[in-house]
């Protein structure tokens, strides 16, 4: 199957899905770049007025909407070529990317924390997505790491320092002490 056929549908499936809500906003489409043909990334970017509904309490209108829109033009693909794959990412009135923004800024912020109190920080139960963010972005760091911990809307990320013992970091003191026990043996 073609990308931009994929494109098409997904742009046709939005327009009537929209009209089901009754808003009429600027929509924006674009195809992610990507040398991989067998799966592709829409993006779908509706901007405008009052969207406050179309985003809904913490995002969940907007994630319903892109659950759907996802089920639906998987539907009508899968009918020419089950094997292609794809997913439509959809954002309004830039509310994704803020909240991703906002969550990078947390979870940097409660890693230095966790460096500093030399202790775990759990983070606010988050969505797989913004989670995603928080491992890929803690993930750059050798002095902490990230776990996912509990189960469905209550899923978290715990933030844990790594010890200097476990990076491999010892202090001259340390290293003295060992050197006089390894010559008392």
């Amino acid at each position: 199957m073609d990308k931009n056929r994929v494109l098409e549908i997904a742009q046709k499936e939005t327009e009537k899905l929209l009209d089901l809500v009754g808003v009429n906003p600027e929509v924006e489409y674009n195809l992610a770049d990507n040398s991989n043909d067998e799966f592709v990334v829409i993006g779908v970017s509706i901007k405008g007025e009052d969207l406050g509904f179309m985003i809904g309490n913490h995002g969940r209108h907007l994630q319903a909407f892109q659950s759907v829109l996802n089920l639906i033009v998987r539907n009508i693909v899968w009918k020419e070529d089950e094997n292609f794959k794809f997913v439509i990412t959809v954002d309004a009135g830039d509310y994704r990317k803020q909240r991703m923004n906002k969550v990078e800024q947390t979870a940097l912020q409660k890693a230095d924390d966790a460096r500093i109190l030399g202790e775990p920080v759990d983070l606010m139960p988050m969505n797989p997505a913004e989670r995603r963010v928080v491992h890929t972005v803690l993930g750059k760091f050798d002095d902490i790491k990230t776990e996912s911990h509990g189960e469905g809307r209550d899923r978290f990320v715990r933030i844990l320092p790594v010890s200097e013992k476990d990076l491999g970091i010892t202090s001259e003191t340390e290293d003295n002490l060992e050197n006089e026990e390894d010559s008392q043996e």
